[in-house]
């Protein structure tokens, strides 16, 4: 995460806009005033609200969490899908 005043992201917003998009960039915006704002792509933000959106329900949290344990502790069942 890059930390940049206001004055230089407004003089280099493309430059930023384009190293947060294509490089998954963090921008930590600061003004005079000490008030800081953070800018990320939208394709971060998007998944953001979903990771925050899936873990929002209890059951569907602990179904997910229950997974990813499987998954690092290898024991999950490995079943083929014919079609």
């Amino acid at each position: 995460m890059q930390a940049v005043q206001y004055s230089q992201a407004r003089n280099n917003l493309r430059s930023i806009i384009n190293q947060v998009c294509d490089n998954f960039e963090e921008f930590i915006i600061t003004t005079k005033e000490k008030q800081s704002a953070i800018l990320i792509s939208q394709d971060e933000y998007n998944s953001m609200k979903e990771t925050l959106y899936l873990l929002s329900s209890r059951k569907n949290r602990d179904r997910l969490l229950d997974a990813v344990d499987q998954i690092e502790n290898s024991s999950f069942v490995k079943k083929d899908i014919n079609i």
